[in-house]
C-alpha cells in the first residue's frame, strides 16, 4: 500500500472518531475524561504487562530455534504492533514484519521466523475462542445479554473456527500448501518476468518442517498458551479498569466481550489497524450493554488511546531504532 493511500484511509478513520465526538458532545465527553481516577494509570500499567507477555510467548516459542534476547522479542513485537496499526488488516497486517526483523537480527531462516509467529497466533487465538464461548456461556445462563450480542459472538466464534482450521489444515499438509502458493502466485507471475516457484515450494517444505518441530514441543506449547491466557487476562483487566476509572461499572464478562468481538473487526481489510471501525464497533457494543453514548465514546477513546495510539507511537520508535534491520 502506497504512503498517500495509508494516510488517506488513516484520515479516514481519524474522521469517523471526530464525528462520533461530535455526535457525542465534546463538552460531555471532557466532562466524564476529567472525572477519571487516578486507576486509569494501572489500566496502561496493564496494557505495558500485556505486551511483555505477548513477548514472552513468542521467546518461547523462538527458543526452539535458538536463544534470542527478550529485549530483541519486546523490539520485535512493538515493530509488529506499528506496522499492523498502519495496514488495512489490524493484527495480522505486520507479522511479515516480525518475521522480517527476526531473520535480520538474530540470522533465523524467514520460513523459520514465521513458523513461529504462526504458532503464536494459534495459541493466541484458543484463549480468544474460550473467552468468548465463556462469555456467552455466563450471558445465556444469566438472561443477561441482548440478541444481537448473541449473534454477534456466535458469528465471530465460527469465524474464528473457520479461519483456525484453515491455518492448520494449510501448515500440516504440504500439498495442500504448495497448490495455495503455486495458486496465487500464478496472479504474480503475470506482473515479474521472475519465476519463484523452485524457491517458493522449498520455503513452503522449510515452514511445513518448523511446524512439524513444534508438534513434539510439547512442554513450550503448554507453557506458551498459558502465557497467552494471562495476556488476554490483562487485556480485559485493562478496559475493566478504564471503565471503573471513568466512574461505572460492568461485568468482567461484558468487558471481555467488547474486547473479543471489537478488535475482530480490525482482521476486516477496510481501515488502517481498524481506526474508526474498532472504535465504532467497541461504542455499538457498549451502548448494547446499557452505556449511554457519551458514556461509550468516552471508554472507548481513553482505552483505545491506551491500546492503541500509544503502542503504536512506542511501536514507530522502535521501528526508528532497529531501521538498519528493516531496510
Amino acid at each position: 500500500m502506497s504512503r498517500a493511500r495509508t494516510a488517506i484511509l488513516l484520515l479516514a478513520g481519524v474522521s469517523i472518531i471526530v464525528i462520533m465526538i461530535h455526535l457525542a458532545g465534546t463538552g460531555e465527553i471532557i466532562e466524564v475524561l476529567l472525572g477519571a481516577d487516578p486507576i486509569i494509570f494501572l489500566a496502561a500499567a496493564c496494557q505495558v504487562i500485556a505486551i511483555l507477555m505477548w513477548s514472552l510467548r513468542w521467546k518461547i516459542l523462538v527458543d526452539t530455534f535458538q536463544p534470542v534476547a527478550f529485549k530483541t522479542m519486546v523490539l520485535g513485537v512493538l515493530i509488529g504492533l506499528f506496522f499492523s496499526n498502519i495496514t488495512p488488516v489490524a493484527r495480522a497486517g505486520g507479522e511479515p514484519f516480525r518475521a522480517y526483523y527476526l531473520e535480520k537480527k538474530v540470522n533465523i531462516p524467514f520460513e523459520d521466523a514465521f513458523a513461529t509467529i504462526v504458532v503464536d497466533r494459534i495459541l493466541d487465538s484458543i484463549p480468544f475462542m474460550v473467552i468468548i464461548a465463556g462469555s456467552l456461556t455466563y450471558f445465556v445462563l444469566r438472561l443477561e445479554i441482548s440478541t444481537q450480542v448473541v449473534i454477534i459472538l456466535i458469528s465471530i466464534f465460527i469465524l474464528n473456527i473457520f479461519l483456525l482450521s484453515l491455518v492448520l489444515y494449510f501448515s500440516f499438509n504440504v500439498r495442500a500448501a504448495k497448490k495455495l502458493v503455486n495458486f496465487v502466485f500464478k496472479f504474480v507471475s503475470k506482473l515479474s518476468k521472475k519465476n519463484y516457484q523452485n524457491r517458493i515450494e522449498k520455503a513452503v517444505e522449510q515452514y511445513h518442517n518448523a511446524i512439524q518441530r513444534y508438534s513434539s514441543q510439547r512442554r513450550n506449547l503448554t507453557l506458551s498458551l498459558c502465557v497467552s491466557g494471562a495476556f488476554w487476562v490483562f487485556l480485559i483487566l485493562r478496559s475493566y479498569l478504564v471503565i471503573v476509572a471513568l466512574g461505572y461499572y460492568m461485568p468482567f464478562a461484558g468487558v471481555a466481550v467488547v474486547q473479543t468481538v471489537g478488535p475482530s473487526v480490525g482482521i476486516l481489510p477496510l481501515l488502517p489497524g481498524g481506526v474508526g471501525s474498532v472504535d465504532g464497533t467497541m461504542v455499538f457494543l457498549y451502548t448494547l450493554f446499557r452505556f449511554s453514548y457519551v458514556v461509550a465514546v468516552s471508554i472507548s477513546l481513553v482505552d483505545r488511546f491506551i491500546s492503541f495510539w500509544v503502542p503504536t507511537l512506542v511501536g514507530g520508535l522502535s521501528v526508528l531504532a532497529e531501521r538498519d534491520f528493516l531496510k
